[in-house]
């Protein structure tokens, strides 16, 4: 109920102490007149204080949006006066207990109540007065209208009214007064709403509402025994009056002969009769808005008429139909005339701006829009009384059409005259030219809408010099394939048929994409906003153009996005494509019906390409010492399938299932088949090369190698070359720290393979890393990795960068056209066309899929609280973090700001994990750690029941304080970092079952160890990256894992823990569609709201 919205507590809040005060004295003293509730307005007038004050129109009005409410006043305040306020105060008087709040189910009675007893009308007696209405002709203004005046007067005891009058008054005034009834304050206020007291009736709802109260009079007369009463409609109609000499008028003649009928000018039309002194409507055959203009028709000459009619068509509407025709005595004809349009471009140097020449020919004569002249005069009539009569409407109407073109009315420039008249026939033609600017509007216009013209009979002409011409395209393309020197690339060419002739398609969609705005090319969301049907308009040479639908023009401009780039093609017209797209490019010509020549070699590798599982099956080697399974048999073939066909890729199955074994069987191929003719140079972590070395020992001892590592590995550096008689070695293992150091040696060999083990350590390009492994040779290239982007689609770059130069472009192209729309705008077509791109040269499986009869992988996040000392250390550290970023992002920009925001952050997560870890004093004092507490609980119990426990950690320093606490328990462990010199004597010591727990390093262990024997793990800190725990998870879940394996991650609550568990999520989803092509709308960036969330307080 609307009565609800307004509660006294919303209205009284609403205003000012002082307002209030003052409304309730208005109120007291009654000087609120009406109060009604319209909806979700309050209405009323309300008068100040003392009396014979005015009185004014106050609203108040309840605002949704905010759940207040708006007061509206005509008083001089405007909004929030004292009127309002008293209105406010007797609404709540109306509707609510005055002393307190009513509850719903009084406001409901309240409202009920009022439909028992209807309050009884206002009748006058002999000691009261009353208000009068006298209505008269506006002889000032015009004696069709009628004003109104209101006086006061006495009823008489035996009926009337008494002669004695009062002066005449205002309705401001009126209103407040005691004489007014309630129809006599709705007439009022209906007077002050549409400012018609004193001045003009206009409407007769009004009329008739004054009439009904019977103290209406003719003030003529002050006849006060007889109010004028209401009669019936008078039906009449509008007829041409003839005057004699040719002239005519427009009089209103009623169907019934009257006599003393005054017509009053209102809406609709009415009338007085004198005689029976009453007042109604009028009813005539047209019944439209004008009709009091109409009463002051003026005297028109006969050969003017159909001109009047014309003009009165264009405001009257359909008006004017009903209006009967004019008889004369000239055989008069409205007469449409045809069309003659002239079209120019002046200036071949600006053809953006052109003319059109407009003219109306009447059988042979021509006018145009400027002519004054209503009548026209053929000159093949030369006798009789005949005048054509222009056809106005008509005209206007071709000029309307012409400015829905975007052309406008504009004087001709002095400087130049049409060259080619001849259409004009003989006449001279009066000068009415319209002006367009727009490349795209003349464009159009000359393909689209002249033959529109033209089919409806308007003759069109263009200039001899006009510059624009639209040829014809059936915008069907075809396709050839260019073999080039450089095997890597071919060159694409794209023809389509013009006017009959073939042309080079690439130039002309360079052109479309200029037509095009940018941003909706590249932005999924605004691309949608291009309707298919939309025309684009290709400029060719000399002002020919072509058009093409944008449906036929997406696709291509899709696939071949390499166009957004500056100097995309060739000199000839042709794409320079690399040649591992060939399989999407000629999959995106056969789904488009092109025909495509010379692709013979081209589509032997795309077919391939297209699907690895058709590839051929090579049978395993002889002298593996292992079975592969199903999918490990698969990546061989996959392996040997790139090395056939001279192609490099990424083997990026999840941590554990055997990357290393299926390299190993395809090196051991190549040995057995005579192509290992060099030795193959394999970088891996330092923590797993001598796991590479047990592997080739135990599973392919045929494959000779040499592991340079340590201090005393250059006494084996001619392993690569020996002058001793001995075959060099087959494989060479080395670390990915050693490669800089030792970039002098490899520099120099070629090699056959060249494989990067935990093949992110190169997502960076801008290292000294990265630049080294640019420069060996190598004849094929294979990257290992189950985590092949951990942060951002840069990395999947650097990868192919190494691996295909070229394949995705350089790293700004990969970055406009791929990286930025992905990442920043969530363009799922962009993510598709990258992972179509990339899919025959990663393979990757997971182990959900794959390895189904590994035991089942159980994640617990472990919510901590922190509370007291370290609770208090945490909140301080926050608030400092939180005001030194602030002025640091107010003076840098939150973009240069990155090493500050990560060390404040590194100082959050120590806290979290221990204040011992911060390097402050008053931290050092704190000796205590929920983490640590909860760990040491329930350690002890985990052991007894026989686990074997995995803890990793980021902070090697987090590392220490657990082996403190676990040498005071007595716990037996092992302890793994980048400073363990002995690393597998340690991972045997756990693997055999010497000890429980194994402290690891999330950076020293957490890739390239097997440790099966564990079933437990536990993550003590969250690192932002979802793949680098997994890794470490999957160091106990793995092939070779017969026991359900639990993951234990501690978090704090309501931290920055918490909040990189979030960010964490939205990485693995990115990750995860690129390579499995679901789709994901996750857009990563640091923002200053994900910065401000980080730095949120403890709750």
């Amino acid at each position: 109920m609307a009565i609800n919205i307004f509660t006294p507590e919303l209205l009284e809040r609403h205003f000012s102490k002082n307002e209030w005060k003052k409304g309730t004295r208005i109120f007291q003293s009654q000087g609120v007149k009406t109060c009604a509730l319209d909806g979700e307005t309050i209405r009323g007038v309300v008068s100040s204080e003392r009396a014979n004050q005015s009185s004014y129109l106050t609203r108040l009005v309840f605002e949704g949006k905010n759940g207040d409410i708006a007061s509206f006043c005509d008083c001089y305040i405007g909004r929030d006066c004292k009127h309002g306020a008293a209105l406010a105060q007797s609404f709540i008087h109306q509707h609510f207990d005055p002393n307190s709040t009513a509850s719903p189910e009084k406001v409901i009675e309240k409202w009920l109540n009022r439909f028992q007893a209807q309050p009884t009308r206002y009748q006058p007696n002999n000691l009261q007065k009353s208000l009068l209405y006298f209505l008269k002709p506006n002889s000032y203004i015009d004696d069709d209208y009628f004003t109104l005046s209101i006086k006061s007067a006495r009823s008489k005891v035996n009926g009337g009214w008494s002669q004695t009058l009062s002066t005449e008054h205002s309705a401001s005034s009126l209103i407040n007064s005691a004489y007014a009834n309630n129809d006599d304050v709705a007439i009022l206020t209906e007077l002050m709403r549409t400012n018609q007291f004193g001045d003009n009736i206009k409407y007769f709802d009004l009329f008739e509402q004054i009439i009904k109260t019977n103290r209406c009079f003719w003030q003529t007369s002050y006849n006060l025994d007889e109010a004028i009463t209401l009669g019936a409609p008078l039906e009449a109609q509008w007829q041409w009056q003839a005057l004699g000499n040719h002239l005519h008028t427009l009089k209103l003649v009623f169907n019934q002969p009257t006599t003393n009928i005054l017509i009053v000018k209102a809406q609709p039309l009415c009338y007085y009769d004198e005689e029976q002194n009453c007042f109604g409507k009028i009813n005539t055959n047209t019944q439209c808005d004008f009709e009091a203009d109409l009463l002051n028709s003026p005297i028109f000459e006969e050969d003017k008429l159909p001109w009047v009619m014309n003009k009165l068509s264009m405001s009257l509407g359909d008006a004017v139909q009903r209006l009967p025709k004019p008889k004369t005595e000239f055989s008069q004809e409205l007469t449409k005339p045809e069309v003659y349009l002239h079209f120019s471009t002046p200036s071949k140097s600006n053809p953006e701006t052109g003319y059109v020449k407009v003219n109306f020919s009447y059988q042979g004569s021509l006018v145009n829009p400027h002519d004054k002249n209503v009548t026209v005069s053929p000159d093949n009539i030369s006798t009789g009384k005949v005048k054509l009569y222009r056809d106005l409407a008509f005209e206007q109407s071709v000029v309307d059409k012409l400015t829905s073109l975007k052309f406008s009315v504009q004087p001709e420039p002095k400087r130049y005259t049409f060259t080619n008249e001849d259409y004009l026939n003989k006449n001279k033609t009066p000068k009415f030219s319209m002006l367009m600017q727009g490349r795209f509007f003349w464009q159009a216009l000359v393909h689209q809408e002249v033959p529109l013209l033209k089919d409806l009979g308007w003759h069109i002409s263009f200039a001899d010099n006009f510059y624009y011409k639209a040829l014809s395209t059936d915008s069907i393309f075809d396709a050839e394939v260019i073999e080039t020197d450089d095997h890597d690339f071919f060159s694409l060419g794209l023809n389509l048929t013009v006017d009959g002739k073939k042309m080079p398609a690439f130039p002309i969609l360079l052109g479309a994409i200029e037509q095009l705005p940018k941003s909706a090319l590249l932005d999924k969301e605004k691309e949608q906003l291009i309707a298919p049907e939309s025309l684009i308009y290709v400029d060719l040479d000399n002002g020919d153009f072509v058009a093409l639908r944008y449906k036929s023009v997406q696709p291509l401009l899709k696939q071949f996005i390499e166009l957004f780039m500056p100097n995309a093609l060739n000199s000839d017209g042709t794409l320079k494509l690399s040649r591992f797209q060939g399989h999407q490019t000629l999959s995106m010509l056969d789904d488009q019906g092109m025909i495509a020549t010379g692709t013979s070699k081209l589509r032997s590798l795309a077919d391939k390409l297209r699907d690895f599982q058709q590839v051929t099956t090579v049978p395993v080697p002889k002298g593996l010492n292992a079975t592969l399974r199903t999918y490990q048999h698969q990546g061989l073939n996959w392996l040997q399938f790139l090395r056939e066909y001279q192609l490099n890729g990424i083997l990026a199955d999840d941590m554990g299932l055997g990357k290393t074994i299926q390299a190993l069987a395809h090196l051991l191929i190549e040995k057995q088949q005579g192509r290992l003719t060099k030795p193959v140079l394999i970088v891996a972590p330092t923590s797993v090369i001598f796991n590479w070395a047990n592997e080739i020992e135990k599973f392919t001892p045929q494959l000779s190698y040499q592991v340079l590592h340590g201090s005393k590995r250059q006494q084996h550096f001619n392993c690569l070359d020996r002058n001793d008689g001995e075959e060099p070695v087959d494989i060479i293992i080395t670390s990915y720290a050693l490669i800089i150091k030792d970039l002098d040696l490899y520099r120099e060999q070629p090699f056959y393979y060249l494989i990067l083990d935990e093949a992110h350590y190169i997502k960076n390009t801008k290292t000294q890393l990265y630049q080294a492994f640019l420069l060996l040779k190598a004849q094929h290239k294979l990257c290992l990795t189950g985590t092949p982007m951990e942060n951002h689609l840069g990395e999947f770059w650097a990868q192919f960068n190494f691996l295909l130069p070229g394949f995705l472009g350089g790293q700004r192209q990969f970055t406009k056209l791929f990286r930025t729309p992905i990442e920043k705008h969530a363009d799922h077509d962009r993510k598709q066309l990258l992972n179509q791109r990339i899919k025959p040269f990663i393979l990757r499986r997971t182990k959900d899929k794959i390895a189904t009869e590994l035991p089942p992988k159980t994640e617990i996040i472990q919510k901590l609280r922190i509370e007291g000392k370290q609770a208090e250390l945490y909140e301080s550290v926050r608030l400092a973090m939180d005001s030194r970023l602030k002025d640091i992002i107010a003076e840098k920009g939150l973009k240069r700001s990155q090493i500050e925001v990560l060390d404040a952050l590194l100082k959050l997560r120590q806290v979290c994990n221990h204040p011992k870890l911060l390097a402050l004093e008053g931290a050092k004092k704190v000796n205590q750690s929920a983490k640590l507490d909860y760990l040491m609980e329930t350690l002890p119990e985990q052991i007894d029941e026989g686990r074997r426990i995995l803890i990793f950690s980021q902070f090697t320093s987090m590392l220490s304080l657990i082996e403190e606490a676990l040498i005071d328990a007595g716990i037996g462990h092992v302890k793994l970092t980048g400073s363990t010199t002995k690393r597998q004597e340690v991972v045997d010591k756990f693997q055999r079952g010497d000890v429980p727990v194994f402290l690891i390093s999330l950076r020293a262990g957490g890739v390239g160890l097997n440790l099966t024997a564990a079933d437990t793990v536990i993550h003590f800190d969250p690192w932002w990256n979802p793949a680098v725990e997994n890794q470490a998870t999957d160091r106990a879940h793995r092939i070779g894992q017969n026991k359900p394996v639990f993951v234990y991650k501690y978090i704090i609550e309501n931290s920055i823990e918490e909040k990189i568990q979030r960010i964490q999520q939205n990485k693995a989803e990115l990750a995860k569609a690129l390579l499995s092509e679901e789709v994901s709308d996750n857009k990563l960036s640091l923002t200053d709201d994900i910065l401000t969330s980080l730095l949120a307080p403890l709750e």
